[in-house]
């Protein structure tokens, strides 16, 4: 009977590094033991369809030393499996196929509950809020990541001192905000940083409405 093999045989992408090097791994075998360190953790919390983690939103979530995160990001970059653009690190489409295959999974972690739910006018598009709110921090919630789907987009914050995280997702014409936070310590922080961020998606109606109910000022006329 033939013998299965854990390795994951790679197909090449075509890509290059920065530096000018091919990415990786032509007709090469992979499996789980090519991985060091935190790769698989990197790797299991990128593997979500249309994720874009920050550095510093990888660090929070998974609480990895800066030095070791940059030479796992390194590392995995030159591997081919993690690519790197303005928004954030996300796995590379040769990085997806390797996680599918070595069945990288991500931990679950607690439940989410809903802090607030509002309708967006037709007119204003989803992407306009989204690059109102990516990259920012609000209160005492710092940027993860922005992960782009076929129904949505999910916008994702953490504590500063990671204890909770908040997801802000729009689907269609409404935006949910919610949480996983535990105590009614962290609930109430949450509920003062989802404001922060209600607030910013105010300003952006506002800002819209603005003109059509702007008053005109004019001059009175000079007395002759």
């Amino acid at each position: 009977m033939e013998e299965k093999s854990d390795a994951v045989r790679i197909e090449p992408e075509g890509q290059k590094l920065a530096s000018g090097k091919q990415v990786l791994v032509q007709e090469e075998e992979f499996s789980t033991e090519d991985l060091h360190g935190n790769d698989s953790r990197i790797l299991a919390l990128l593997n979500e369809a249309g994720s874009n983690y920050s550095f510093k939103g990888i660090q929070r979530r998974l609480g990895i030393h800066q030095q070791s995160l940059s030479r796992a990001l390194h590392r995995l970059g030159e591997m081919g499996f993690v690519s790197k653009s303005e928004v954030g690190y996300r796995l590379s489409q040769t990085g997806t196929a390797a996680v599918a295959k070595i069945g990288v999974q991500e931990a679950k972690g607690r439940e989410y509950i809903q802090l607030l739910q509002t309708y967006i006018p037709v007119d204003v598009k989803a992407a306009e809020i989204v690059r109102s709110l990516v990259g920012r921090w609000f209160k005492n919630l710092r940027w993860v990541s922005l992960i782009e789907s076929g129904t949505g987009f999910t916008l994702q914050w953490s504590s500063d001192d990671g204890s909770f995280q908040i997801n802000l997702r729009m689907i269609s014409d409404y935006v949910v905000i919610e949480t996983n936070a535990n105590t009614e310590r962290e609930k109430l922080q949450a509920m003062v940083g989802s404001y922060s961020i209600y607030e910013q998606i105010t300003k952006i109606l506002q800002d819209r409405i603005a003109p059509a109910n702007a008053y005109v000022f004019r001059q009175p006329a000079a007395n002759n």
